[in-house]
């Protein structure tokens, strides 16, 4: 039996029930009622915090009167919990210290400046309070994020004094109104009340920032795939991504040094995705490394331009089975661009088939419909829907996929549909 622990989406034990393989799924309670109306042919525990030693000490004992092959995950959230686990049943894999450090944002970073790679100056805070003391040893502006953050979610660029007192009177350091099937990871009680603490890191100057999809098998490198988001992270409103060949100036720059990012945290199997920062400086840096795939859209990306599927790579690696990949070469860039729906109830939206006939768009992912409440955005998570476009160079691809994102109209109303007009 192969126990999956799963805190965002359930594409890893779909997977595997569709090569019938038996297994059991550990989710949160939201997401184990919302699996449950859905009718999933799996079966199903529940525990309420992914990082509640006595619960997971419960699952252990539960889990140890069955024939448990692995324990596995692709959700960052659940990684520390699976290393436990795994610890407890005797089982091999990930663990619980590089899984530490592939979660906890300060250890991350001290294990990476102990291994020469470069980093941002950072110091781990105790409360908000602290922010003042950090901003006075690294200087203003500074990054503020949980250390066991995820997608950006909690995360806030302090520019200096005058804009703290802002962010303090606007509750920004407080609770977050977040999905349900969130709650597990803590990430939803906010900076003021972060499971695991708070971090504060130089507000560095980014022109442009990278990232690295990498996959190993036993110390072997299956791929490692750079790309290039459309830019830094905290300081646009796009989300998305554009692959970068091997004649782009920064590809082996970043190649090499999301290896040595990988390298100091033991990655042996499994995957890495790296962001990695450009420096107005010059200088690149890693941002973050998470021990997963890629999130949001990165897997398809990564499938239409070089036919890698990271489930289906995933699944395998649950099954014991040898990854085989075979990049494509040649052939034009693809690249990704996903628009933002305004606020509010969705009166009127172009159809998927509009956005196709657009340039160079193949393919487009529909997430909202008329009617619906447009979603709220959490960090880099909830866009309206997904372009996927091609072009002869990166440049072209992440224009044309821009392009069709911008040109998806969308229209809301703040009031929800056949609602009646105030009476005046």
């Amino acid at each position: 039996m192969l126990v999956v622990l799963s805190a965002l989406r359930s594409r890893l034990e779909d997977l595997l029930t569709e090569r019938g393989q038996q297994i059991l799924v550990v989710v949160s309670p939201a997401a184990q009622s919302d699996r449950e109306a859905r009718g999933v042919p799996y079966p199903m525990l529940s525990v309420a915090a992914w990082d509640d030693r006595r619960q997971l000490s419960a699952l252990a004992d539960e889990l140890a009167a069955l024939p448990v092959e692995s324990v596995v995950t692709t959700d960052e959230p659940c990684l520390r919990a699976a290393a436990f686990l795994r610890e407890r049943l005797g089982l091999p894999g990930q663990s619980r210290e590089s899984a530490t450090a592939g979660t906890d944002k300060h250890i991350q970073k001290d294990v990476l400046t102990a291994a020469g790679v470069p980093v941002a100056g950072h110091v781990p805070l105790d409360s908000v309070a602290d922010i003042e003391s950090a901003a006075e040893l690294l200087g203003w502006p500074v990054v503020v994020k949980p250390r066991r953050g995820f997608a950006a979610i909690g995360t806030l660029l302090v520019r200096d004094q005058a804009h703290l007192d802002r962010l303090r009177a606007s509750g920004a350091f407080g609770p977050q109104a977040l999905p349900a099937s969130l709650h597990a990871s803590g990430i939803h009680r906010g900076l003021d009340h972060a499971s695991g603490g708070l971090m504060a890191e130089e507000g560095i100057d980014v022109l442009a920032e990278f990232h690295c999809e990498i996959l190993r098998h036993q110390g072997r490198e299956v791929y490692a795939v750079p790309g290039r988001y459309p830019g830094p992270l905290l300081g646009t409103a796009v989300l998305g991504s554009v692959l970068l060949g091997r004649d782009d100036d920064h590809t082996q720059q970043v190649i090499d040094l999301a290896r040595d990012a990988a390298d100091a945290l033991q990655l042996v199997t499994g995957f890495a995705h790296v962001e990695i920062l450009l420096a107005r400086s010059g200088d690149l840096l890693v941002g973050e490394i998470g021990l997963r795939p890629g999130g949001a859209m990165l897997p398809h990306l990564l499938r239409l331009q070089h036919g890698i599927d990271p489930w289906a790579l995933s699944a395998d690696l649950a099954m014991g089975l040898i990854p085989q990949v075979a990049l494509r070469s040649g052939g034009p860039t693809v690249a990704w661009a996903a628009p933002i729906a305004p606020p509010g109830w969705i009166t009127g939206m172009d159809s998927a088939d509009e956005l196709r006939k657009q340039p160079g768009v193949i393919d487009v992912h529909q997430l909202v419909h008329v009617g619906q409440q447009s979603p709220t955005r959490v960090g880099t998570l909830t866009p309206a829907g997904h372009v996927f476009a091609v072009g002869d160079t990166a440049e072209q691809a992440e224009a044309r996929a821009r392009q069709a994102a911008t040109a998806w109209q969308i229209t809301t109303s703040d009031r929800p549909p056949h609602e009646a007009p105030p009476v005046r």
